[in-house]
């Protein structure tokens, strides 16, 4: 009876000890589990305006892309309107720039997809100033 509870107090204590191993390592880094910061892309929306009563190409925005994980595919829905000088950032904190390229927009999307599938949405406008 003795023996058991040898073993019974080993296994808990072998259990104990495997449980802390884990905890502090976290179960692997960033890279592997996801980014502990949110995922999110600054600014998240834009809007160009011209002057005129015509839409203008030529504004440019460098959009910045915190959290999630590395590296990051950029897809333009809308290059008939905008360009996107890039389409992957390699890094937390890296960035893209959109430039118009001249008709009017609402309501654009530039999509930015993680590592892990995860998705954060750039918005782009276009607008003149005399256009209803």
């Amino acid at each position: 009876m003795k023996m058991i509870k040898n073993h019974a107090g080993s296994l808990a204590l072998a259990c104990l000890l495997f449980a802390a191993a884990l905890a502090a390592c976290g179960g692997g880094g960033d890279d592997d589990a996801g980014s502990q910061t949110t995922f999110s892309v600054q600014p998240d929306t834009v809007t160009f305006t011209s002057t005129t009563t015509v839409c203008a190409g030529g504004g440019n925005q460098d959009v910045y892309v915190y959290g999630g994980t590395a590296p990051y595919r950029i897809d333009n829905t809308v290059p008939d309107y905008v360009t996107v000088d890039k389409n992957q950032v390699d890094s937390r904190g890296g960035h893209f720039t959109v430039t118009t390229r001249g008709p009017c927009l609402t309501n654009g999307t530039i999509v930015v997809v993680d590592k892990l599938d995860k998705q954060v949405v750039f918005t782009v406008n276009n607008a003149a100033s005399g256009a209803s």
